[in-house]
């Protein structure tokens, strides 16, 4: 692979990475991950799982629920309905259900 090219795909998900730490709590979807790369949505998908080897929503999933129990341990006073807000899901039983999967405990443990 050449050097310009590596360079290109670095900048995408470097840019990519960034816009998804800074929106985690919005619906990101791959249609505007392309278009803030300038990208075909195909080529956009292919290149974020090549450079990271994790699928594009697998790892939206990972940062989200990583937040999440971070809020929970530091926001005492939040509820699991808010901080499920907070890091974009708008279903309460999804967070709980999505969070036992990765973690094995339910938010209130």
């Amino acid at each position: 692979m050449k050097k310009d090219t590596k360079q290109q795909r670095a900048n995408i998900v470097n840019k990519t990475l960034f816009y998804i730490y800074k929106n985690i709590d919005t619906n990101i979807s791959l249609e505007e991950l392309a278009k803030l790369n300038s990208v075909s949505k195909y080529h956009f998908h292919r290149i974020f799982k090549e450079e990271t080897k994790q699928n594009l929503f697998d790892f939206i999933t990972s940062i989200r629920l990583q937040k999440a129990a971070n809020l929970l341990i530091t926001n005492q006073y939040s509820t699991i309905s808010e901080i499920a807000n907070m890091c974009g899901y708008s279903s309460h039983s999804s967070f709980i259900k999505a969070f036992k999967q990765k973690f094995s405990y339910t938010p209130t443990a």
